[in-house]
């Protein structure tokens, strides 16, 4: 056999081994094996969960709170009652008819000589504990009644002598205390009233 012969039948029996191999990586000839197909998993979406609305609490209504015994009213109104006066303390201590767990905002005590003078204290609480503690006065004494000047809780107490009272305006979870003696202080109490509410 030639060398050139030899070299074709060699190169043939490559081809025919490769055209071999190659059929059965093809899946030309053989019966197809089917491969498992894959589903894809449902993926759960989350429900979301509500969110709970929050009750609304109960708020004090905004006041314009005087903060100086010094500025209180109107200036003429201030020096009818209380000009001759002597500011003799800031009212801490004083016992007197209060919502639970009020807080004194500003308290003012004012005296001439023996017997005159007037007692003022402005307090804050939440609204539902002043109504519970107007409530209270009647059996204390008070007479209580809606003022028409400003919407507010009135209750007022005579005293024994001439311009000896005492009297409780509240209104939003503002609390104001005042008794007087031998001197009228409703004008007063008024422009203080007008100045918080208006």
């Amino acid at each position: 056999m030639s060398r050139t012969a030899a070299r074709t039948l060699s190169t043939l029996a490559f081809a025919t081994v490769l055209a071999a191999a190659l059929a059965g990586c093809g899946g030309g000839g053989g019966t197809p094996t089917a491969s498992p197909t894959t589903k894809p998993t449902p993926t759960q979406t989350a429900t979301p969960t509500p969110t709970p609305t929050p009750t609304p609490t109960e708020t004090v209504a905004p006041a314009n709170l005087p903060t100086d015994c010094n500025t209180l009213a109107t200036p003429a109104v201030r020096e009818e009652a209380i000009g001759d006066l002597t500011l003799q303390s800031d009212g801490v201590g004083f016992v007197r008819p209060a919502p639970e767990n009020a807080t004194l905002v500003l308290g003012c005590d004012w005296i001439v000589g023996d017997s005159t003078g007037m007692l003022l204290l402005i307090s804050t609480a939440t609204p539902d504990a002043a109504a519970a503690a107007v409530a209270t006065l009647p059996a204390m004494g008070y007479a209580c009644g809606v003022s028409d000047d400003f919407g507010a809780n009135f209750c007022q107490l005579a005293g024994d002598g001439p311009d000896t009272e005492e009297i409780i305006i509240t209104r939003d979870g503002v609390w104001i205390y005042l008794s007087t003696s031998n001197r009228n202080g409703r004008a007063f109490l008024s422009d203080i009233a007008t100045g918080i509410w208006g």
